[in-house]
């Protein structure tokens, strides 16, 4: 094997004899001065790139460690905007925190039923609708366009009417899934802190807010999943998320028993269900029954 030694000026020197370190090379011939020449000429390279190599780390050094601090970083960044948008400050909107009590107490009153799913959202929206909340349960459906593969959703949302007919009525998405939606496999400890921001009991928050949170934590399960060498599923793109919450629904809500039943409320036990289509097509207009003459 060849070993090659760089010449470094200070070689270069010894070489020369203008270092005492290793006598006088040209007065004597002998085999022990040649290896002692040698031998420091060798210790006088690996001495120089030790230097070199200690001054390269030195200064790549700090550009490493902010390498290496730039996903934790934005882990963080991702948790706190998911925390804001999801469970903002009390003061931000109080009508929003009175309607996560209302749904935490429907959610925990109803419990033997989450196993359940759709009789469960039913339930929610029933004690939502009976402490005086617009709720109803609404069913999304997308078609597979563009690498999103179809699919359908079912959550509780409530409507708040404007205060002016200028402007227009306020949604909030209500879901006891939606932590569950965001998890997903071997994911980094970053992305783990982005499902962790996410409230435990019951998701309250307005359809706006849905969509920015749902767009921050579709971009840090990409960035988790990347960093463990997997691919982004279908069903946690963005575009498959967003359509879960903010998709083409229709909406179901439950009245009280028709008043006109006989008995006078003797058909109180029954609900009667409208529904809205939002997106959907709609139904074809019924032909009038012909006349029996």
């Amino acid at each position: 094997m060849a070993v090659y030694i760089r010449l470094t000026d200070a070689v270069r020197a010894r070489l020369r004899g203008g270092d005492s370190a290793f006598g006088s090379t040209s007065s004597s011939g002998s085999d022990h001065d040649a290896s002692a020449c040698l031998s420091g000429l060798v210790q006088a390279f690996l001495e120089t790139e030790d230097a070199a190599a200690a001054a390269d780390n030195d200064a790549a050094g700090p550009a490493q460690q902010a390498g290496d601090n730039c996903d934790s970083d934005d882990g963080d960044s991702a948790a706190a905007s998911v925390r804001e948008l999801l469970d903002p400050p009390a003061e931000q909107d109080v009508f929003r925190i009175r309607l996560a009590a209302a749904a935490s107490a429907a959610a925990e009153a109803e419990a033997a039923l989450r196993p359940h799913g759709a009789a469960f959202r039913r339930a929610m929206a029933r004690r939502l609708r009976a402490a005086g909340y617009d709720a109803g349960v609404c069913r999304s459906r997308w078609e597979a366009s563009g690498g999103v593969t179809a699919g359908t959703y079912e959550y509780v949302d409530v409507v708040v009417a404007a205060a002016s007919p200028s402007r227009k009525a306020t949604r909030y998405i209500v879901d006891a899934d939606f932590r569950a939606g965001m998890e997903v496999a071997r994911a980094t400890a970053e992305y783990a802190a982005v499902v962790a921001a996410v409230p435990v009991s019951v998701v309250v928050a307005r359809e706006e807010n849905v969509g920015r949170a749902v767009r921050v934590a579709s971009d840090a399960a990409r960035r988790s999943l990347r960093a463990q060498g997997l691919h982004m599923p279908p069903w946690r793109k963005t575009r498959y998320m967003l359509a879960k919450w903010l998709g083409p629904y229709k909406r179901s809500t439950a009245a009280a028993a028709m008043s006109s039943v006989p008995g006078g409320g003797g058909g109180a036990g029954m609900d009667v269900v409208k529904c809205r289509a939002v997106g959907f097509f709609a139904p074809p207009a019924a032909a009038p029954a012909a006349r029996i003459k």
